[in-house]
């Protein structure tokens, strides 16, 4: 859908509804593209006195017969269009809005869109709308401006823009003052009651957020504690396999050792040095075995070496 698809339709009532078309838009922000870097309108503190009315004659030179006015007309469309401006500036500074430079779009997928528009409403129905008017409003109205911080020389010139936040971007090109059937771009200001409603449904948004937020850290500093503590088990119980295994170790080496120097101090006459140290391996390797060597009386401790020589022979 572009914009000018959608300023053939819209809602609401009002004596002040006016349909831009696409050619007015593209007057009104070339008209005050020019009075951008015009010294004679623009000034330290943004545009001078009457800039508005300047645009007027401009649109009707271009425009003749078409009947808009500096007040409300104008007024009313350049609230529209820095409202849209002011919410694709938002969403391109967020990771993963990218902006379209062919269709002239913020470029995201469908199902992120609809969950960011949830905690930012003011960004929602520019989903696949094309905004053409993107970057020279953008030059306008720099790019503190376009994050969403004004710098103090265009607060003027936007005049009571930034003091009305807009609750929700409307698609229809309507510059009507009166009630709509869809959301508002911004509050008339003399609507406070309106305004405040909006302010107040925000302030309850912002706080059903930071629940939200609050419960899910919660939940993962639960599930965090759980995982450490199950590491923590593994690593005991690895640690204290690996003592059990560093005990046996030692023992066996102990026990290797106590059983060569009872070997070497046997009288094992016709038994060579390396039959001794292979008695001692196979000693050490046979833990029935070597139990019946340590029990085994002196006298005959020998004769069961002699055996276990033998017995190492025939296999």
């Amino acid at each position: 859908m572009d914009e000018s698809s959608a300023n053939a339709s819209g809602g609401g009532r009002g004596r002040n509804k006016r349909f831009w078309t696409a050619k007015e838009d593209r007057v009104l922000v070339s008209a005050l593209s020019d009075l951008a870097v015009d010294p004679h309108w623009r000034c330290d503190n943004g545009f001078r006195s009457g800039y508005m009315v300047r645009l007027e004659e401009v649109i009707g030179n271009v425009v003749p017969g078409c009947g808009l006015k500096a007040s409300p007309h104008i007024d009313s469309r350049l609230k529209t269009l820095v409202a849209k401006f002011r919410a694709i500036s938002q969403m391109l500074n967020t990771s993963g809005f990218v902006w379209d430079d062919e269709r002239k779009m913020v470029s995201i997928e469908r199902a992120v869109y609809d969950e960011y528009c949830k905690s930012h409403p003011s960004c929602k129905n520019l989903y696949g709308v094309s905004f053409p008017h993107f970057q020279e409003l953008q030059n306008i109205y720099d790019k503190d401006y376009a994050t969403g911080k004004p710098s103090e020389g265009y607060v003027e010139a936007i005049n009571h823009l930034e003091k009305v936040a807009p609750s929700q971007v409307i698609l229809d090109s309507s510059d009507d003052e009166g009630p709509r059937d869809s959301g508002t771009v911004n509050s008339p200001p003399s609507k406070k009651i309106k305004t405040e409603k909006t302010a107040k449904k925000r302030r309850k948004s912002d706080g059903a957020g930071s629940s939200n937020e609050l419960a899910s850290l919660q939940t993962f500093m639960k599930d965090m504690n759980v995982h450490l503590s199950t590491m923590a088990n593994v690593m005991a119980r690895t640690n204290e396999r690996e003592k059990d295994t560093y005990e046996r170790e030692k023992k066996l080496v102990q026990q290797s050792e106590q059983v060569l120097e009872e070997l070497l101090s046997l009288n094992l006459e016709g038994v060579t040095p390396k039959q001794v140290f292979e008695v001692a391996e196979h000693l050490a390797s046979k833990p029935h075995k070597l139990m019946i060597f340590s029990k085994c009386p002196d006298a005959l401790k020998s004769s069961y070496v002699k055996s276990l020589i033998r017995e190492n022979d025939d296999a």
